[in-house]
């Protein structure tokens, strides 16, 4: 059998971790009775997993209810529509990997790449050739030793299977949970060898026998990225085995696929694979969908979205940022056409609906599923048309565009504010649901805010296009990308004139009212028009919407620019004009808070 070129190297160490059947592990450490029973985890009427005391029962992942019943009678199903616990599950799994190193990928709820190889090139600085480590678990081919390698993969891949050993023992002893992994130097063999040998053990490839490996495979999907479209297509060329693609000349796999794909396939056939393993970040949205039998009703729907609602504020609970968007995708079912198609709209979300406790967990405030559940359907109004029938399929929920700052005192434009004194909760909509949604065509962005955080999406889906109606919010400091607290300022005059009446722009509101005018504040003693001094004035002397308490935490010298700001404008550093010639020398705070001229 061919084996790859020993002139090939093989530098990086990858492990990948791999859960044993984890849904029914989570629910086993759950409710420890049913550990040792025939289990499994029910979703709809699939059997979605069980554990391996039902798999030697005859009862296989996604087979029917009614058919694991027949195998198994005493099987013990667990309900596992409700993915909560096994993503906090999967969550906690990750913060045990990437204590051994920060590049870790998730590939689904019980997957995980891990790329070790700095890990392992610092663990074997000053090892001499005398000491080289010792292969832990199995080694395929089975019967076969890691052989001396010239790129030395082979003192590499024995110490990532020392540091694999130590990763499945802390995921057992913290989580109780047992693992397979598969050490390897690339991301596919790592995921194909660490199959061989379950449950709870671990197997390190000999790189240099990954074309033999791989040829014993009988169905060519079993490779990691050959899909069910792609199997299909070699199949018309007669490849159906890793063998057949192997040995097939790539002329013409090329006039089938094209260049490109061809070498990649050949090259999978071979166990080459480049891909680096991309550490995961924090997901961009937190969602849930459930499908059900049709529904046609609007109370059952809010019914359905309540339910929905609970378990998503539950998900972002851990999670620690504040949702600004909310999202909700329906599937309609056409019953003349017997066809279904989905459907989305999205809204944004005020962040005060979402209290953050100490811990750096949130909270929904008081009376805040109310609203959310509002905003939810007055979204689904937009959709559905409640005079006419409709049949809903599937439910969605999804919290989005996540606020990783913190608000309310820790906000600059609100540092030198009273509480007592400013309240903006809702500056852009005169609702009280948290929400604003504009009308079609009139979507409006306050123009003292970037729009970046809370800009218009519009989601795409492959049946039936809905563009997302998200109208802006304000926030109270700059997005992001533009911190400059100018952005707080809308550049016209200080105190325009517009009717109290008028919300249909947020940009008309008074937000120069935020700013520390001097016309807010008694004409102060002469001796504070000398040099500004650092020492506190009396509380008096400051404007009516200061909070002396938060004055004094300023440093000095802002305190006493401020005080002759406030004291007399004229003798304040001017901010400089749009023509000037000259820049000017002053770029303090005092030139946020003063008028546009």
């Amino acid at each position: 059998m061919s084996r790859m070129e020993v002139s090939e190297t093989h530098p990086r160490v990858i492990i990948h971790i791999d859960i044993d059947c984890f849904y029914a592990q989570v629910e086993e450490l759950r409710n420890p009775q049913l550990r040792d029973k025939p289990l499994g985890v029910q979703q709809k009427n699939i059997v979605v997993t069980c554990n391996y005391p039902a798999r030697e029962r005859g009862v296989d992942k996604l087979m029917p209810v009614a058919e694991a019943r027949r195998r198994c009678p005493e099987l013990q199903l667990v309900r596992g529509e409700d993915l909560t616990p096994y993503r906090q599950m999967s969550s906690r799994v990750f913060d045990v990997l990437q204590r051994f190193t920060p590049a870790v990928e998730k590939l689904g709820f019980d997957e995980n790449y891990m790329d070790v190889t700095r890990e392992i090139e610092e663990r074997l600085q000053g090892v001499t050739m005398s000491d080289d480590p010792e292969v832990v678990g199995c080694v395929c081919p089975e019967g076969e030793m890691l052989p001396p390698c010239p790129c030395g993969c082979d003192r590499r891949l024995a110490a990532g299977t020392a540091l694999a050993q130590e990763v499945r023992e802390a995921l057992h002893t913290e989580l109780g949970l047992t693992t397979c992994a598969g050490i390897a130097h690339n991301k596919l063999l790592a995921k194909l060898v660490g199959g061989v040998n379950k449950p709870n053990n671990q197997t390190v490839l000999v790189p240099h026998c990954a074309a033999t490996f791989l040829a014993d495979f009988e169905k060519v999907r079993r490779v990691t990225g050959v899909g069910q479209k792609t199997e299909a297509l070699l199949a018309e060329i007669g490849i159906r085995t890793v063998r057949d693609l192997q040995d097939v000349d790539i002329e013409r796999l090329q006039r089938k696929f094209g260049h490109e794909t061809a070498s990649k396939l050949k090259d999978l056939s071979l166990g080459r694979d480049n891909m680096p393993v991309r550490a995961t970040g924090r997901p961009k949205s937190i969602g849930l969908e459930d499908s059900c039998r049709a529904i046609s009703v609007k109370q059952d729907v809010e019914e359905k979205f309540s339910v929905l609602l609970v378990r998503l504020v539950n998900q972002v609970v851990d999670d620690g940022r504040i949702p600004i968007a909310i999202k909700m995708t329906l599937r309609k079912f056409d019953p003349a056409k017997k066809t279904s198609h989905r459907e989305t709209k999205q809204a944004n979300i005020l962040p005060s609906l979402f209290k953050l406790r100490p811990e750096g967990k949130l909270n929904l405030t008081e009376g805040g599923h109310e609203k959310l559940l509002r905003i939810v359907m007055r979204l689904f109004e937009r959709l559905i048309d409640l005079r006419q029938p409709f049949n809903i399929t599937l439910l969605g929920l999804a919290f989005s565009k996540f606020q990783e700052r913190r608000f309310g005192p820790c906000s600059i434009a609100n540092f030198l504010i009273k509480k007592s004194d400013v309240e903006v909760q809702s500056v852009a909509s005169l609702t009280s649901d948290g929400v604003t949604i504009s009308p079609p065509g009139r979507e409006t962005f306050p123009r003292f805010v970037s729009a970046s955080p809370v800009a218009m999406e519009n989601d795409a889906f492959s049946d039936t296009s809905v563009a997302s109606d998200v109208s802006s919010e304000p926030e109270l400091e700059p997005s992001p990308k533009k911190t400059r607290i100018g952005l707080l300022i809308p550049k016209r005059p200080c105190y325009p004139r517009h009717d109290p009446m008028d919300t249909s722009s947020p940009s008309k509101l008074r937000v120069a009212d935020l700013r520390l005018n001097s016309l807010d504040s008694p004409p102060p003693p002469p001796s504070s028009l000398a040099e500004p001094t650092p020492a506190t004035p009396d509380a008096q002397s400051l404007p009516n919407c200061v909070d002396p308490e938060v004055f004094k935490a300023l440093p000095p010298d802002v305190q006493g620019e401020l005080i002759a700001t406030w004291t007399n404008p004229a003798t304040a550093p001017a901010a400089p004009a749009a023509a000037s010639s000259t820049k000017s020398t002053c770029n303090t705070l005092h030139r946020y808070f003063i008028t546009n001229k």
